[in-house]
């Protein structure tokens, strides 16, 4: 999943109103599984966001601060 940053973002579609993809019940399956939201215990509420994707966003952003020299 990490070494394809953009193959799940791509087939996310919250942005448009739609319901996103589950990054990892979509793993080597031929088509998206949708996210459960509320009813999937990957789900943070208060974000509204599966707990997949902020760990994603996390990690990618200590990446660019370790990556960012130092001044």
């Amino acid at each position: 999943m990490l070494n394809q940053p953009g193959r799940y973002a791509e087939k996310r579609q919250d942005k448009k109103g739609g319901i996103p993809g589950c990054p990892l019940m979509s793993i080597n399956k031929d088509s998206v599984v949708l996210c459960m939201q509320e009813e999937c215990a990957w789900y943070v509420k208060s974000f509204k966001m599966c707990s997949v994707y902020l760990m994603g966003h996390n990690a990618a952003m200590d990446i660019k601060i370790k990556q960012t020299p130092q001044r």
